[in-house]
Formats: C-alpha cells, sequence, structure tokens
C-alpha cells in the first residue's frame, strides 16, 4: 500500500469528494475496487484491509453502502480507528438522506465519535474524530448441519441468508455430495462461503476456491473457513473464468442483478461447464430462464427439483459428448 496517502476512502462515491490519485480506497464491491484501480494511488479490498497494516492517513472518508446493515457500523469504526486514520485525523461519514443521518449520529456518538453536522443536499456529513481506542466486534453467527457436519458460520452485514442456510445451497450440496469426489470445487458467488465449506469438511473436494463481488462476503468466508478449517481460497472478482479450472463448479445464482451481470455470469459459468461439472441453483420459477441461458452456449442439462428451489446440472464433459 501506498505511504503518503492524503485520505484514505472507505467505499467509491460519485459525487465530488471522490477521491483522486493521492487517496487510498477501501472497496466494498468488485466494481469499486477496479474503478479505485484506476483512479488511486491504493486500493484494496475490505476483506483485505481488515487483516493489513495500511499507512494510516490524515483524513478519512466513510461512504456508508445503503443497502448495508447498521451493525456494520462497530467494524468501520474499528477499521478507521486502528488501521487508516493517523492521531491528528479528521473523519468524514457521508450519508444519504433515507438512511437516517440523525440515529446514524447517535449511534456513532455511543461507540464514542465527536462528530459535527452539515449538510448539502441530500447528503449529511458527519465529521470528526474516532474513539482512540476501539475494539473489532465478532460477526453474528448461527450453527447449521452441512452434509453431514454441524458448523458455525459467521453471517452479518447485510449478506445473503444471514440466519440459516437457503433451500438452494442445501439442495445443492445435496446433489454434489452425490458424485464422486473431486480434487478442487470452484463455487462461483460463494457469499460467506456455506456451499464450499460444507463440501470440503464432507469430502466432497479436497480444495476450494470461492468467488464473489462482495468484499464482506469474502471477509466472513475467510473467517469461516479458518474456523471450520476448510481449505478455501478467494477471489474477488464478477467473472466466474479467473478462478482456476476445477473438475466441479458450483454456483447459488444471484437473481438480483442486472441482464449485463447475469449474461456475464451465465456466459461465465457456460466456459467452466467444459472444464467440469457445473451444478447451479435458483428459485425454481426461473428454471426455463436459466435452462435457456446454458443451451444458448450448447449444453445440455438436467434438473433435480426440490420444494422451492431447483438445481441445473450438466453433468461431466465426457458424459457429454
Amino acid at each position: 500500500m501506498s505511504n503518503e496517502l492524503r485520505a484514505w476512502h472507505i467505499g467509491l462515491p460519485q459525487h465530488p469528494a471522490a477521491p483522486g490519485r493521492e487517496d487510498g480506497v477501501v472497496a466494498f464491491t468488485a466494481a469499486e475496487l477496479a474503478a479505485a484501480r484506476l483512479t488511486t494511488s491504493a486500493a484494496v479490498g475490505f476483506h483485505e484491509a481488515v487483516t493489513a497494516a495500511p499507512e494510516p492517513a490524515r483524513q478519512v472518508a466513510i461512504h456508508f453502502p445503503t443497502y448495508r446493515s447498521r451493525t456494520l457500523i462497530p467494524v468501520l469504526t474499528w477499521l478507521t480507528a486502528a488501521r487508516l486514520a493517523s492521531p491528528d485525523a479528521r473523519v468524514t461519514w457521508y450519508l444519504d438522506k433515507q438512511q437516517g443521518p440523525e440515529s446514524f449520529r447517535r449511534l456513532l456518538e455511543e461507540l464514542g465519535w465527536q462528530l459535527d453536522r452539515e449538510r448539502r443536499g441530500r447528503t449529511t456529513l458527519l465529521s470528526g474524530t474516532p474513539p482512540e481506542k476501539a475494539e473489532l466486534p465478532p460477526p453474528r453467527q448461527f450453527t447449521a448441519r452441512l452434509g453431514s457436519r454441524e458448523v458455525t458460520l459467521a453471517a452479518d452485514y447485510g449478506v445473503f441468508s444471514p440466519e440459516h442456510i437457503d433451500d438452494g445451497t442445501d439442495l445443492l450440496l445435496g446433489i454434489a455430495l452425490q458424485g464422486p469426489p473431486v480434487a478442487a470445487v470452484a463455487d462461483i458467488g460463494t457469499g460467506y462461503g456455506a456451499l464450499a465449506i460444507g463440501l470440503l469438511l464432507n469430502g466432497a473436494a479436497e480444495s476450494a476456491v470461492g468467488t464473489d463481488v462482495d468484499c464482506v462476503a469474502l471477509w466472513l468466508a475467510a473467517d469461516n473457513a479458518r474456523r471450520n478449517d476448510a481449505r478455501l481460497s478467494l477471489l474477488c472478482t464478477p467473472e466466474p473464468t479467473e478462478a482456476p479450472p476445477t473438475p466441479l463448479t458450483v454456483c447459488s445464482v444471484p437473481t438480483h442483478v442486472n441482464r449485463t451481470d447475469t449474461e456475464q455470469l451465465m456466459a461465465g459459468l457456460a466456459a467452466r461447464a467444459r472444464q467440469g461439472r457445473l451444478l447451479i441453483t435458483f428459485h425454481k420459477s426461473m428454471e426455463a430462464r436459466y435452462t435457456a441461458h446454458l443451451e444458448r452456449f450448447g449444453l445440455a442439462v438436467r434438473s433435480h427439483v426440490g420444494e422451492a428451489h431447483v438445481v441445473l446440472d450438466t453433468g461431466v464433459p465426457s458424459q457429454r459428448r
């Protein structure tokens, strides 16, 4: 990381407070990370920043995402106080009107922040100094059964399915465990790592690589892998083919993304299906849509239908010839 940064930005805004060449960025997403690498001197994912030792700066700007749970506030307080801010730093939180800046301010002051308030249109700036000391709070956890193993998983801060293993993941895991073990598996869109960890702990794969576009989810996945002694490496990328080739690829398809991102994801998954077996899951109401995506790339698929979800299975390449 760069030594003499003017400021650190947590998150990447699209307004005049956006970072410049002399700034560093801690990105929440793969898109933010890619953009920051083009315009700033230091850019790291959130999952990297929490374990690194960056050079502190005299300014820190925090652009809190509207989609994030407020349970992330104490984590950002710790990251700022312990990692990013120099002793004399001035820190500014940038908040949209819909985020409830006044209640946000009360939460921060309870954590020891000393803040002034300024309003600029829809944006409220809370500026001041962080607490001298801050602890990194543990994320919320739950215990669940993955195959034959009971595991404890950290899942917090607005990630998908934070209190239980969703039905699609459970269905896909069960189908994958019926197949022969493989040397390695790729979990595309791994989230907090439940599917990859379940495959590893049940002996379905010797190692795993997980990809995701959410840096906070990747931080949780790394924590879960360490806790459960699972050999899971992680990549922050929207492109499935950036993971190394594996004989098995699994994916719980995110159905809330836009058309362009969906097409990129499905093209990448289809490319991986030419290397090995592909298993993907989603709500069964969307079976026709995602079947058509894979068939467009010349893949034959069969369905495993659950109560509310379905798994599409391409089989192994040798069986498709």
